[in-house]
């Protein structure tokens, strides 16, 4: 396998961005529409899927200081201008906020939301005498189409074809390859080739170090400081593998003003792949080398499990990373490829049943719980302990039980999303 396709297809994986990646997508979506129109926006029309409105409905907007879907749509019409990424909410000033406070509540924008597991935005503005209209899908920064007053812009829309059943030559399908060569391939990379990982660790730990500072959101880092001064909890590697990413969390879920590493269009995801296994590595005294290698592996088990579970799902996906983080300490540890897929299994069939209710301050502790019960997978498969075939949707394979979780995912849990939502609703 040429490994720069590998290490491609990852770093196509990891973006950074401010804020919680969904009403930063809308937000940077309706900038990139609003970019098209040489007058003022007057109107704004928004059609979203299920699983964005979910995700963006009560999450904290960097330096706004509030949530809201419309407040995120409203304050990147008034940040438009060409070159925006998913860092757009760094701009965002107090002048900002109070305008599109107004406009919100003036009906600028009007939410629709579209039943759907995809990831998909549509966004129509327009200032009196042109209309612009655009879709942004699969991906949080994917504009795939453009039109202003009919006339086609862009369009890279392809049609749902038939899934290949080999690898075509020059590309990288994760999804054509085992946890095993994923195992294998971490022992033979150069891994001079992986110090972008490394870039990623130290972003997102830079981020953690702020979420311990104080409380944001739940306050997970500080609030488990507090209780090991008072002799409640012990100072072992699970504790500091459970707070220091959750403190990363905290930070960004609360609107905090710094960019995270993100992987699979997450934050929280990015988090949850690199801070578990660093602060592990640091408290098991692992060299940097064994780690490096060992998230490279971890991120290519992640990123098969997201093609099948989806990129948004009912899922919590801090679930799917900590999956990656247990098979990266079993790594560290000097286990077998076997052992690995071991760990696997028993995240799989312990706290797979975490579902996504929204992302929102209280994400921190999924991200605790996940990373801690990672080490405790780890440590069982390396024990030889490992969740049977006999077991709920473990089957003899790593890879089909993933499949089987994808299975729960998108034909059990297909109404999950918008059952939140309306609760969600209720709760106004």
């Amino acid at each position: 396998m040429d490994m720069n396709l590998v290490f491609d297809a990852i770093k196509a994986e990891m973006k950074p961005s401010m804020g919680c990646t969904e009403p930063v997508a809308l937000a940077l979506a309706v900038s990139r529409t609003c970019e098209h129109l040489d007058a003022p926006t007057q109107k704004l029309e928004m059609l979203i899927s299920s699983n964005i409105f979910k995700n963006a409905y009560s999450v904290q907007i960097p330096n706004a200081g509030t949530y809201g879907i419309e407040l995120a749509c409203v304050l990147g019409m008034l940040l438009s201008k060409p070159g925006n990424t998913m860092e757009i909410c760094a701009g965002i000033k107090p002048e900002h906020v109070e305008k599109a406070k107004k406009l919100v509540a003036e009906g600028f924008v009007h939410v629709k939301v579209l039943k759907s597991s995809q990831f998909y935005i549509e966004c129509t503005a327009t200032d009196g005498k042109d209309t612009v209209h655009t879709i942004t899908e699969d991906e949080h920064d994917n504009l795939v189409f453009c039109e202003k007053n009919g006339e086609v812009l862009l369009d890279k829309r392809v049609k749902k074809e038939a899934v290949e059943s080999e690898e075509k030559e020059g590309t990288f399908d994760v999804t054509k390859h085992t946890f095993s060569e994923f195992y294998h391939w971490a022992n033979e990379v150069d891994v001079a080739d992986l110090q972008f990982i490394k870039e990623a660790i130290d972003i997102n730990m830079e981020i953690a170090k702020k979420g311990m500072e104080k409380k944001y959101a739940f306050g997970v880092g500080p609030t488990v400081q507090d209780l090991l001064k008072k002799g409640l909890l012990k100072s072992d590697v699970v504790t500091a593998v459970r707070s220091i990413p959750a403190a990363a969390a905290d930070f960004r879920m609360s609107g905090g003003n710094g960019s995270v590493m993100t992987f699979c269009g997450s934050g929280n995801q990015g988090i949850s792949t690199t801070l578990p296994m660093a602060v592990f590595a640091d408290k098991m005294n692992i060299p940097e080398e064994k780690l490096l290698r060992a998230e490279f592996m971890g991120m290519l088990m992640i990123m098969y499990m997201k093609k099948y579970v989806g990129r948004l799902s009912p899922v919590c996906g801090a679930m799917l990373a900590g999956t990656g983080s247990a098979a990266g300490m079993v790594y560290m540890m000097g286990g077998t490829a076997a052992q690995v897929s071991g760990a696997v299994q028993n995240m799989m069939g312990s706290v797979a049943g975490i579902f996504c209710d929204g992302a929102k301050g209280g994400c921190a502790v999924k991200v605790a719980a996940c990373a801690s019960e990672a080490v405790y997978a780890a440590m069982y498969a390396m024990d030889g302990s490992v969740i049977g075939v006999s077991d709920g949707i473990n089957s003899t394979k790593a890879e089909d039980t993933a499949k089987n979780l994808a299975k729960l995912s998108h034909e059990a849990l297909d109404t999950l999303d918008m059952k939140v939502i309306e609760i969600m609703q209720t709760k106004k």
